[in-house]
Order: structure tokens, then C-alpha cells, then sequence
């Protein structure tokens, strides 16, 4: 598999948004998001110069006094160094910091090989030679009075440390069922859950 940096390939609308990390050949660190054109947003429509593009359909790539740019990791993620601790469902971040959904683990000659989906659509084995760290999605559940949902996006009620589901997907309102606890084995099975936006209700 090739190790590529994680940017090659990819426009600058699909580089929007990203937390990164850039270092300059000068030293100089800077972590920002990435607007649509790839340069790290500093608020006020003002931009720090950080890729050659000029629009959002260029592919993105550095400008020549950057001396790498790395991807951030997301808070609501937990990261696992010991590949050991390795499963399916985990981010695979390669050395290379491109990052893949792990869909299978294999252990073969006491080193595990990983199942990997590119895009969503194409499979592939990558080997541990190539491994950083993985990432796992941190299993959250309700800890404030509101609505939340589910992984599955199932409504719940919480307060005063119990939790009610009260809407299977986008069904009908129930409020009739059981409460029971926000960290009870129950709950734990439908994590993570996120409170639910206004938007959402």
C-alpha cells in the first residue's frame, strides 16, 4: 500500500474543515482548520497562506516553505499505540498519517495484518510495518439534563441519572418506556450517544 501523504490527491473542498497541524521549514508551527481554499482559517476572512491552490476544485498542495502538514486527531477519539489493542471499527493512522477504517483484523505470524476500506468502497490489507497508532471512538453517554441520540439515532430522555429511550429512529414519540441507568449495560450498548441539536428535535 502506497504512503503517500494524507493530502496527496485530495481537493481543497475535501480538505475543508480538517484540523492540521503545519510546520514550516523555518520552524514555525501553526494548528488551524482548513478553509476551502487549503489555507488555515484565522477568523475574519483572513487566511494563513499554507497551499499554491486558488480555488476549491485545485488539488490541494503545500506551499514550498511548509515542511509537513499532519492531520490532527479528534477529541471525541481515543488513541490506541499498542497495536495489540487493535480492532475492527478502529481508524488505522499509517506512518505516512493517512488514516483508513479498519474492517478486519488478521494475526499472522504473531504481527496482525489489517482489512482496510479506502474510501468507503475498495478493501485492502495493510501491513504493521506501517503502523502509528490507531483511533477509537470514544463511547460517551448522557451526562446532562436534555435529549440525546444514539449510534443508531435513537431519542432519550436523560435527568437525575437515568436515561429513557423515547423515539426509535424517526418514529413515533413514546414516553412510555422504562427508565434505567445513564451507565447500566444498556446504555452502553447504544453508545455513543451526542446531545441532540435543535435541529434535530
Amino acid at each position: 500500500m502506497s504512503e503517500k501523504p494524507f493530502w496527496e490527491g485530495k481537493t481543497c473542498k475535501e480538505m475543508a474543515g480538517l484540523h492540521v497541524k503545519a510546520t514550516w521549514k523555518n520552524g514555525t508551527i501553526v494548528t488551524g482548520v482548513l478553509n476551502d481554499t487549503g489555507d488555515i482559517d484565522l477568523g475574519d476572512n483572513r487566511s494563513l497562506y499554507t497551499s499554491r491552490s486558488y480555488d476549491s476544485s485545485c488539488d490541494f498542495e503545500p506551499i514550498d516553505n511548509i515542511q509537513s502538514i499532519e492531520l490532527l486527531d479528534d477529541p471525541k477519539y481515543e488513541r490506541i499505540d499498542n497495536i495489540e489493542d487493535v480492532r475492527a471499527g478502529n481508524i488505522f493512522v499509517a506512518k505516512s498519517g493517512n488514516r483508513y477504517d479498519i474492517r478486519c483484523v488478521d494475526p499472522r505470524r504473531g504481527r496482525p495484518v489489517f482489512e482496510v476500506s479506502i474510501e468507503g468502497e475498495v478493501r485492502e490489507w495493510i501491513g504493521s510495518e506501517s503502523f502509528a497508532y490507531a483511533l477509537r471512538l470514544k463511547l460517551r453517554l448522557p451526562d446532562e439534563p436534555g435529549l440525546w441520540l444514539d449510534k443508531d439515532d435513537n431519542t432519550w430522555m436523560f435527568k437525575g441519572g437515568s436515561i429513557q429511550c423515547i423515539r426509535i429512529g424517526t418514529g413515533k414519540w413514546n414516553l412510555d418506556r422504562p427508565w434505567i441507568s445513564a451507565d447500566g449495560a444498556r446504555a452502553w450498548h447504544a453508545a455513543p450517544f451526542r446531545p441532540v441539536k435543535a435541529v434535530e428535535a
